[in-house]
């Protein structure tokens, strides 16, 4: 395979971590990979160099803001889903387009196909997903639901064809796009903030829970007001509001469902990525493992320069090359720069 620009070795990764991971998507058809921790950091292994070589300062900073995102949410367990995919693989997109805007030259095809191995690898721990929803919630049962988007996105369809459903934009001239949005009633809608209120108490708190808990209250603060004690066969005057905010509310029960308990691991992330990198990575080794990094400098000498000092005690892990620990030890080392700077 041969990847000349940038933006085609991001579509090539997102269209193999879809194929391999699956996804969370929305109502609208916007979705993106349910990539793990481990994936994710090999990802941006790739891109940190060149992008700290070459972008302006306000890129750096942009870029300098996911790391710290992944160093913080994916070290609990990296072989699980990574909570901040929706924004790691918006942030990459607009990275792809801006490198290849400087004409820089992608990597070697050697390190996108190491890349795309590690995606691709079986593993069934990364695989293993909490239970998902347990009954078919109101309305009906739906085929086919495994995750909780799955039923967000089931009961959207029922409810937008039974009731009908308008284009609209968001209330009071807020900042958003146009969506379609069901038509439900007020009995509609008391059935849903009941059902949902339930899941996102029972889920566990990661990254952006208290920002969706708040958002998820102000909405049924409207249901209580609004929908409760009127006519249940009229239509909900809050439609609008309601279902932006439920989208937003479903998706993060979706993620957080998957998400590890974080008692106890984050002591030992580091620990578990030394013991099971290997596992993970030796299946491609042959495939150019260690040129993860193979942009505008070796991938050892970036590793090396950005990890000294770090994990003394854990005798030489940056031999394993510029796979997953490489990529911690780099976001560790950007954290580090920034903090001086």
């Amino acid at each position: 395979m041969t990847i000349s620009t940038w933006l085609d070795g991001y579509l090539e990764l997102r269209h193999r971590a879809l194929s391999s991971r699956g996804a969370i998507e929305l109502s609208d058809g916007t979705r993106w990979p349910r990539t793990t921790g481990e994936q994710v950091a090999a990802i941006a292994a790739v891109f940190t160099p060149a992008i700290r070589a070459n972008a302006a300062p306000r890129i750096v900073n942009q870029w300098r803001a996911t790391l710290a995102d992944i160093q913080r949410d994916a070290l609990d367990d990296l072989h699980r889903t990574y909570v901040g995919n929706r924004a790691f693989w918006a942030a990459l997109e607009a990275i792809a387009v801006y490198l290849d805007n400087l004409a820089l030259r992608p990597p070697t095809s050697r390190a996108w196909m190491a890349l795309f191995a590690i995606l691709e690898a079986s593993d069934d721990s990364a695989g293993a997903r909490n239970a998902g929803p347990s009954g078919d919630g109101p309305f009906k049962h739906f085929d086919g639901v495994q995750t909780f988007d799955d039923l967000y996105n089931a009961q959207f369809t029922y409810l937008r064809d039974l009731r009908g459903s308008d284009q609209m934009k968001p209330d009071g001239g807020a900042i958003g796009v146009e969506r379609t949005i069901p038509r439900t009633t007020n009995a509609d809608v008391v059935s849903l903030a009941d059902y949902w209120t339930t899941q996102l108490a029972d889920v566990k708190r990661v990254m952006g829970t208290d920002g969706v808990t708040a958002t998820w209250r102000a909405a049924n603060t409207d249901v209580e007001q609004l929908a409760r004690s009127a006519d249940s066969n009229a239509v909900y005057a809050k439609n609008n509001a309601f279902w932006r905010a439920l989208s937003t509310t479903a998706i993060h029960i979706a993620v957080a469902d998957e998400a590890p308990t974080k008692s106890g691991l984050a002591k030992d992330a580091i620990k578990d990525s030394v013991t099971h990198l290997p596992e993970t990575l030796g299946a491609v080794a042959s495939k150019g493992v260690d040129a993860l990094a193979d942009t505008a400098h070796a991938a050892g000498h970036i590793i090396n320069e950005a990890g000294k000092g770090l994990l003394s005690g854990v005798g030489t892990p940056l031999l394993i090359g510029a796979g997953v620990l490489g990529a911690l030890l780099l976001f560790r080392g950007g954290r580090r720069h920034a903090e001086q700077a």
